[in-house]
C-alpha cells in the first residue's frame, strides 16, 4: 500500500485519502504522531485475534461467497 500510484487512484476514483506510515529506511521519513501509534496496536491485535479465531489465513474458498459462508 505504499505505492503512490495506488494511493492516487484511490483518491481519484473514490475520494479516499489513505495515509500510510513510512518506513524508517525511506526518503523523507517522518515518525508517526504518538496518538496514531497508540491506537494502531489494539486494532492490529484485534485483527490478529479474528484471523486466528476464524482461521482466515488458511482459507480455501474459491469465491467471496464461499469465504463469507465459511466465516458465518
Amino acid at each position: 500500500y505504499l505505492s503512490i500510484d495506488y494511493q492516487r487512484d484511490l483518491f481519484t476514483y473514490n475520494q479516499i485519502n489513505m495515509e500510510v506510515p513510512m518506513r524508517k529506511n525511506q526518503h523523507g521519513y517522518n515518525p508517526q504522531p504518538y496518538i496514531f501509534r497508540k491506537s494502531r496496536k489494539p486494532i492490529e491485535t484485534l485483527f490478529s485475534q479474528l484471523c486466528d479465531q476464524f482461521m482466515i489465513r488458511r482459507n480455501y474458498a474459491k469465491s467471496f461467497d464461499g469465504f463469507k459462508n465459511r466465516i458465518l
